[in-house]
């Protein structure tokens, strides 16, 4: 019998931790396709020593850094872009052309996924996460979401759900100030540090059922999301809390996902909990499950 992570006693709850995977129903660009799709949004400019005709802040470093490398994804490509601005110091140069380029990215991510979630038809692309939205249980579950966007929050909204204090943005949100890239060093900066660490806490004390008036947490969902080697602070965070969790009996980690690629299954090897992989869509998964 297929496991259930929504339908469960009462008593108990579920964090729901959330990856890409889940905002792509809805057509939001993923990791592999995020930089295809903010490229066009960005103007052209020419930069010394460069031939040919303008190019984007993407294609300039995709061609300075990245040459021959097709496959790069926005995560490693805003990773690498994020230490390159401290080049400027190593070359004693005022110029600060990577914190720009950085700086300009982050806005037209912020353009980009407002437009996406305002142009949501929730009649037909939003439906899917309008059923979520409708059988999560939004007394005992949380939502960890390592999205930018505020689909989620948007589509609880438009069906009358108060849910912000259920929802957790790990990484930041389109409307906050900061945003942090999956990296290990992505809490070496005091300018990512100070503002999302303590839903970092959160998120720790609610994984380790230690968060005040709150229901035993037994399921974790992961629902497309990849567990990516280079986020090594949210392997340590489940590596943690499973280590004090996996000997309840109840206790259950489920893996939506389509993905196929062995590798993929491999990210998720260093839980003692043995998890449960479920190659659905999300609409597929909440068909079966409902």
């Amino acid at each position: 019998m297929m496991p259930n992570p929504i339908q469960k006693k009462q008593s108990m709850g579920t964090v729901y931790i959330l990856g890409a995977g889940f905002s792509k129903t809805c057509g939001i660009a993923t990791d592999l396709e995020m930089l295809d799709s903010l490229n066009p949004l960005l103007k052209r400019t020419v930069q010394a020593k460069d031939t040919g005709a303008p190019k984007t802040t993407i294609e300039h470093l995709r061609e300075q850094i990245f040459h021959n490398q097709p496959e790069v994804g926005f995560e490693l490509f805003m990773s690498t872009l994020s230490s390159a601005k401290f080049i400027n110091e190593f070359l004693e140069t005022n110029k600060k052309i990577f914190r720009e380029e950085e700086k300009e990215l982050r806005k037209t991510l912020r353009a980009y996924l407002e437009s996406c979630v305002r142009n949501v038809d929730w009649k037909i692309e939003g439906k899917t996460i309008l059923d979520f939205v409708r059988q999560v249980d939004w007394k005992h579950d949380y939502i960890l979401t390592f999205n930018y966007d505020m689909l989620l929050e948007t589509a609880a909204k438009s069906v009358d759900l108060d849910v912000s204090e259920r929802i957790i943005h790990l990484h930041g949100a389109i409307g906050e100030k900061t945003l942090a890239w999956p990296t290990y060093t992505k809490f070496a900066y005091r300018t990512t540090k100070m503002p999302l660490a303590p839903r970092w806490m959160r998120a720790f004390k609610i994984l380790r059922n230690l968060a005040e008036n709150q229901v035993k947490i037994d399921r974790l969902v992961f629902i497309g999301y990849s567990m990516p080697p280079s986020d090594l602070e949210a392997k340590s965070l489940f590596n943690y809390t499973d280590w004090y969790n996996y000997k309840s009996s109840s206790y259950q980690i489920v893996v939506v996902n389509p993905c196929k690629k062995k590798a993929f299954k491999e990210n998720y090897k260093f839980f003692r909990k043995a998890p449960v992989f479920l190659p659905l869509t999300l609409e597929k998964w909440l068909r079966k499950s409902s």
